[in-house]
């Protein structure tokens, strides 16, 4: 079998940024290809990281299909989006030979993503497999990479009815699979699609199977706030625990007693080391302060003060609504400092909006924040426009599709740390170290 393929690049595209901002560099986002097996052609396919973008995917994929455009006219599948998305000119070949399908595609992918060379593992991890849903496949890829293994083969298919099927597309019995996918928009799309690898792998004699799910859904729903309520995070520990999962890892999940809820091995994971990492050394750090934007985020913000030495702030704010928050007070001088903000999450842009009380409290209008988890909904992308946010850094944990990639978002990767830690939970060595404040540099995760 042979992949012949384009590559399909994004950007955030200039009419969408607010005033001062311009159209970001092109990125590889995906790959159009078609298989050739014994010198016939089945038509083209789109593999994507675009799963929130679906009516986009669904346009592109319904103009392929209709239309019936060969490989060299995959860009009139995508015209409608030009500003946005561009496919290279260029004609790749790939040979699989008796691969599956899905194992020529997730080394077409690490192509596209540069990570095509993989450093020899240790012999002593060969009973170790990656696998990938289709939440952050890019995220996968560079955890894969650094342990030194291709992504699994297995396969996810879109059912007409909307339903998928799942299937492990190589042998697993007596091997240990860590299965890494966070469940972000569509949430519900991505729940299930772990659940169900989960259940596959367990059907297929796995030896232990850990569910990596960097974004961990509906933890902002642990607990009855009022009468009648469904606690959902419950809902979805239970399930995996049920499916078979022997252990679950996450990182910086909005409430920590969902720990508590499983009765498996679960590891949360610490991105403040990596995200003060990016601060360190920048000369504002000496006029900065670290922010709490409230009094549950305390702790947390202690340790990037700690990280970076400079004084804590604390905020105090009222929730009356699921996106409407009033701060009420300050606690700590930001009289001439530059604000740091952290918090574990940013999804309609609350926090955001926080940001003016310390302008009144004579704070300079530089202000940078630090987020674990970018969910970022379209009020909080308008946030950003502000001319007093300088930037924001995120992780990699959520895939943040090209309509989001704000000119002001910086981005640095967790997949070192998911390594170093799905490396020592294999050799059943401590992990204890990635709770360092200097885990980056001391651990080289850089």
């Amino acid at each position: 079998m042979i992949l012949r393929y384009r590559v399909l690049q994004a950007r955030w595209p200039e009419k969408a940024t607010g005033p001062g901002t311009r159209a970001t560099a092109w990125q590889n986002w995906g790959f159009f290809f078609e298989i050739v097996d014994g010198g016939s052609t089945e038509g083209v396919y789109l593999h994507h990281n675009m799963d929130e973008l679906h009516w986009i995917v669904h346009h592109i994929t319904h103009r392929l299909t209709s239309r019936n455009l060969p490989l060299s006219r995959v860009e009139e599948a995508i015209a409608k989006y030009s500003e946005g998305f561009r496919a290279l000119p260029e004609i790749y070949t790939y040979y699989a030979g008796a691969k599956p399908l899905s194992a020529a595609i997730n080394a077409v992918e690490a192509r596209v993503l540069g990570l095509e060379h993989l450093e020899p593992h240790a012999a002593s991890e060969e009973r170790m497999r990656i696998f990938a849903g289709s939440a952050n496949r890019p995220l996968a890829q560079a955890v894969a990479h650094l342990l030194g293994f291709p992504l699994s083969a297995m396969s996810v298919t879109p059912l007409p009815d909307t339903e998928i099927h799942v299937k492990i597309d190589e042998t697993v019995r007596k091997k240990d699979c860590f299965v890494i996918q966070p469940c972000t928009a569509p949430v519900n799309d991505h729940l299930v699609e772990l659940m169900l690898l989960v259940d596959a792998l367990r059907r297929a004699s796995a030896r232990r199977v850990t569910a990596v799910v960097p974004y961990f859904p509906y933890s902002r729903q642990e607990r009855m706030a009022q009468g009648r309520e469904s606690i959902s995070a419950r809902v979805v520990a239970s399930t995996l625990e049920m499916l078979g999962a022997d252990r679950v890892i996450y990182v910086d999940i909005h409430s920590e007693a969902i720990q508590g809820f499983f009765t498996v091995p679960v590891d949360q994971l610490p991105a403040y080391p990596t995200l003060a990492d990016h601060f360190t050394g920048k000369p504002f750090v000496r006029d900065a302060v670290v922010v709490s934007p409230d009094v549950g985020r305390a702790r947390l913000a202690g340790k990037y003060a700690e990280a970076l030495d400079v004084p804590l702030v604390i905020m105090q704010k009222r929730r009356s609504g699921f996106a409407k928050t009033e701060t009420t007070h300050v606690v700590g001088d930001v009289e001439g400092k530059i604000p740091i903000l952290i918090d574990d999450m940013v999804a309609s842009g609350s926090v955001l909006r926080q940001l003016p009380v310390l302008l009144e409290h004579g704070a300079q209008s530089e202000m940078h924040l630090a987020i674990t988890h970018p969910v970022l909904l379209p009020s909080a992308l308008e946030e950003l426009d502000r001319e007093y946010i300088a930037e924001m850094v995120v992780t990699d944990s959520i895939l943040i599709p090209p309509a989001k990639r704000h000119p002001k978002l910086k981005m640095v990767s967790i997949a070192p740390m998911l390594a170093y830690a799905i490396r020592g939970i294999y050799h059943g060595e401590s992990i204890s170290p990635l709770w360092e404040l200097d885990a980056p540099r001391v651990l080289g995760l850089g």
